[in-house]
């Protein structure tokens, strides 16, 4: 895809207005289209990449911007389509033909319409775009997701999901298919719902629909799996198994290691270098939250980081979490567990053993679940996962069988004076 967005230009303003331009990266290169638009710097969202407000005339210009930023996006794709190079002056050009075959459209041709015809998918494809900026990349991996399933669903029904027929019916439907052609549980085909009603929010936003159904679309019935992570046994199985006649996991396994004992997602792990490491501290900006956190090293961290001064071992989290299963289970991890899905109405359950569960999350959740067991307190556990609300820090924080004793022995197993009694 393109790398385009709106943006203003600051640098040339006129009588306290800015124009909107699109701007689109060619070879490392910024280059900027005019969209003709003129704002308050004040009334622009930088974030969204939009005008601020919710007035009708608001909502008019926004349309009007998103399908520019739409058209250079087409004339890309169109080019690349056909292997033409896709350079700026090409656009430019391209952009010329569309402005004049709407002046007079008897007498011009362009390879594009100026305004695209707008639909759940298009819009989807274009969302994602003009947002992945300022979402984390797997949240962007996510809505690709949802716009594949989406975009399959569309081929099979004949369909390019016009806004109009994004419906309670529709709901209906879609939520069939996801069961029973793309066998998706509950929980996951909530996540896909989420997903189309922000899109469609997005639509309403721009004015680009009334439609508002999906605000009546219901989430499904599902249970979650309690969180799975490793034992401080296992923990320290993981650690001293002799990996010495495989190099590959023994890389995998200190980069398991060290997301277990500092809590940081693949997504930042996969980053970490000596130089973030000042007195003992590893600073790090969260890449899904924007966040910083301050980690303060520990035995295994620090040997870990120690070991490779040119910088960690570079892999794939897909790789990764594959490499972590065979970790798993050259170390024994094997334990089994339950895992229930809810498809539909029906409940599956499975029973499997521990490494086959193994992926780059576990280590954040073993962190967490044994430092509440060694009973850090919570507040300094958020510090360093870079959690800010409960709700999302409970997802984690199973409490242990043990921490639950120890915590009913404390209060009602330790014998009591006789004044205390009284």
């Amino acid at each position: 895809m393109a790398a385009t967005k709106l943006r203003l230009r600051n640098d040339r303003t006129s009588f306290g207005l800015t124009t909107v331009y699109v701007q689109y990266v060619y070879k490392s290169q910024n280059h900027y289209y005019s969209t003709g638009k003129k704002i308050s710097p004040d009334e622009w969202n930088a974030g969204h990449q939009k005008v601020a407000g919710t007035s009708d005339e608001v909502k008019k210009l926004n349309a009007a911007l998103s399908n520019h930023l739409s058209t250079v996006n087409r004339i890309i794709a169109d080019a690349d389509h056909h292997g033409i190079p896709a350079t700026p002056g090409y656009v430019r050009e391209q952009l010329k033909a569309v402005a004049a075959a709407k002046a007079a459209p008897h007498q011009a041709t362009a390879i594009l319409e100026e305004k695209p015809a707008y639909n759940l998918l298009t819009l989807f494809a274009e969302y994602i775009e003009q947002t992945k900026a300022a979402k984390a990349v797997g949240t962007v991996k996510h809505y690709r997701s949802t716009l594949n399933h989406l975009r399959s669903y569309a081929t099979t029904r004949k369909t390019e999901l016009p806004f109009d027929r994004v419906d309670v019916r529709l709901y209906h439907d879609l939520v069939d298919y996801f069961i029973t052609e793309c066998q998706l549980s509950n929980g996951t085909i909530n996540n896909q719902l989420k997903r189309v009603k922000a899109v469609m929010g997005h639509a309403v936003e721009l004015g680009l629909t009334e439609n508002r159904s999906y605000e009546r679309f219901k989430l499904l019935d599902y249970t979650e799996n309690d969180i799975v992570y490793l034992t401080q046994e296992e923990f320290q199985i993981i650690v001293t198994s002799d990996l010495s006649m495989n190099e590959r996991l023994d890389r995998v396994r200190d980069l398991f290691v060290l997301g277990c004992t500092t809590a940081l997602r693949f997504s930042d792990l996969n980053k970490v270098s000596v130089d973030q490491v000042r007195d003992g501290v590893l600073t790090v900006r969260q890449q899904k939250t924007r966040e910083w956190v301050y980690i303060d090293l520990n035995q295994y961290s620090r040997n870990i980081l120690q070991k490779y001064p040119n910088g960690l071992p570079r892999i794939s989290e897909q790789k990764y979490n594959k490499y972590l299963k065979e970790l798993g289970q050259v170390c024994g991890i094997d334990s089994s567990i339950q895992v229930v899905r809810i498809q539909g109405t029906k409940r599956i359950e499975e029973i499997v053993p521990k490494y086959e569960l193994m992926t780059s999350h576990i280590a954040r959740k073993t962190f967490t679940t044994l430092s509440l067991a060694a009973d850090m307190p919570v507040p300094v556990i958020k510090q360093y996962t870079g959690h800010s609300s409960d709700k999302t820090f409970q997802r984690y924080a199973k409490v242990t069988d043990k921490l639950k004793r120890d915590h009913m022995a404390r209060v009602w197993d330790t014998p009591r004076s006789s004044n205390e009694s009284k």
